[in-house]
């Protein structure tokens, strides 16, 4: 009903979802600066979480509007059948059911914004990969050995993303879908 919202939405989805992380970091830390005013200065931690922020939610929309696709249409009669109102419809029957069914393609999605998070080392933020390999490198007890950290840094990651799927299976088995 409404076209130009739904317009921008694509576009916003589309655009986000086709470019990558690496690109878009590296634009908000380079190019954004030229855009605001001259007294304006964003840290680029803040600059970080906006440009993560801004494209971890077009995936997760993009998984949310394949959640309300497959709702068959009988859910959004029943809801005017109901004298819901479109608001009553989507907090109480609508959404709950769309997220339940998300929830494979939401913690999929959680997953790789985690694992894109040692992205952030390529425009000067510190991630664990960098801090490891740095702390082992300046020791000279490590001397010759690069391997190990790298090893340590990916057992961290396995251990987080498997215990996220593990949650995930544990979620989707208690709301039995």
């Amino acid at each position: 009903d409404m076209p130009l919202v739904k317009i921008l939405s694509v576009w916003y989805i589309e655009f986000f979802r086709g470019v990558p992380l690496i690109t878009v970091l590296f634009s908000a830390n380079f190019m954004l600066l030229y855009f605001l005013p001259p007294q304006t200065n964003f840290d680029l931690i803040l600059r970080v979480i906006i440009v993560v922020t801004i494209f971890a939610s077009a995936y997760i929309a993009e998984v949310v509007r394949g959640g309300l696709a497959a709702l068959p249409q009988g859910q959004y009669e029943a809801a005017d059948a109901l004298g819901l109102d479109y608001w009553q419809a989507q907090r109480l029957i609508i959404m709950p059911q769309a997220l339940k069914i998300s929830i494979p393609g939401i913690v999929s999605s959680f997953i790789g914004l985690f694992k894109d998070t040692t992205l952030v080392a390529l425009v000067g933020l510190m991630d664990p990969l960098q801090g490891v390999t740095r702390i082992v490198r300046s020791d000279t007890a490590w001397k010759g050995i690069y391997w190990e950290p790298y090893i340590f840094v990916g057992a961290i990651f396995f251990i987080v993303c498997f215990g996220m799927s593990r949650y995930s299976i544990y979620t989707e088995r208690r709301l039995h879908t």
